[in-house]
């Protein structure tokens, strides 16, 4: 308190004439020494993942960050009877919007409307120009159709192993993106061939291998020469759940997703309100205190914890 006090004094006996630019140059690191660090962001999307199985599964790195954080089990990524698809869901988690607008339907993207409802990074480079993000990705057609070549570092993984992960593990560490996006396919996979079942075996241990990744890279995360200036916000969701061995209708199972916001705006604090898939993109704006134009036609807002 008393260094801040000192700086705006100084600031406050500059001379405007002179020293003008001094003090515009300033503010930018003011305001980094108000907000508590340099803002990130670590999205994680697990396609397929029903959150009564995410509730039943051992997943003790998951568990850590709700417990600095929320945990939201009934979010929707239908209205409207949007299909629960992954071609729609991405597209709804990314822009922020649901299919009356993107006009993903399907995983065909047919009809798609992505150039004039684009991905968040998009968004948030007509605010800021230095924004970047880093993409991971195991569904391809999130960066053939969603994403289109607009992050500044991608990699495309076919293998449901522990690549992804270690790849991520490995750049996150002394990485500069101002967002790291990641998904993981591997519950989808076990949903198809096994069931989406809490109570099934393959289904379960699907999750908690990748609930061991997410450790592998929040620890590694932690582990940043510059961490400890930083300001991250971990969200974790999914573009749909499941029933039986497929999706795309409106039952609960399909319906229901999960919602992790885990970082210091979230600790001990709750979400009263129903939420919605769209309302992952206005929360990273939030984060950022970036003002969301209106001419975007974001359907979500802002998740504030109270």
């Amino acid at each position: 308190h008393i260094y801040l006090f000192n700086y705006f004094w100084e600031i406050l006996n500059l001379s405007v004439s002179k020293n003008f630019k001094k003090i515009i140059l300033s503010i930018p690191i003011l305001l980094c020494f108000l907000s508590g660090g340099e803002k990130k962001v670590l999205l994680i999307g697990i396609d397929g993942c029903r959150s009564d199985a995410l509730t039943l599964a051992n997943t003790p790195h998951i568990d850590q960050l709700v417990d600095n954080g929320i945990f939201i089990p009934n979010a929707s990524c239908s209205i409207n009877n949007q299909r629960t698809r992954s071609g729609p869901g991405w597209s709804t988690m990314l822009t922020g919007v649901w299919y009356d607008k993107h006009g993903v339907t399907s995983n065909s993207f047919k009809g798609s409307n992505i150039e004039k409802y684009p991905p968040f990074n998009v968004l948030m480079n007509r605010k800021n120009k230095d924004f970047k993000i880093a993409s991971f990705i195991m569904w391809k057609p999130i960066e053939k159709h969603i994403i289109k070549g607009t992050s500044e570092h991608y990699k495309f993984f076919s293998k449901y192993n522990d690549d992804l992960a270690n790849d991520v593990s490995k750049y996150i560490a002394q990485s500069d993106e101002d967002v790291i996006f990641i998904d993981f396919d591997h519950v989808d996979r076990a949903g198809h061939i096994f069931g989406f079942n809490p109570k099934g075996k393959r289904y379960v241990n699907a999750i908690e291998k990748v609930d061991k990744y997410i450790g592998l890279i929040t620890d590694s995360m932690q582990k940043r020469k510059t961490f400890k200036s930083e300001d991250w916000l971990i969200i974790i969701t999914s573009d749909h759940g499941g029933l039986k061995r497929n999706h795309g209708g409106q039952s609960v199972h399909e319906v229901n997703v999960p919602i992790i916001l885990s970082g210091s705006s979230f600790k001990g604090k709750k979400i009263t309100r129903q939420a919605y898939l769209t309302d992952i993109v206005p929360t990273i704006f939030y984060h950022y205190n970036i003002e969301i134009d209106p001419s975007w036609g974001l359907d979500g807002f802002p998740l504030k914890g109270s």
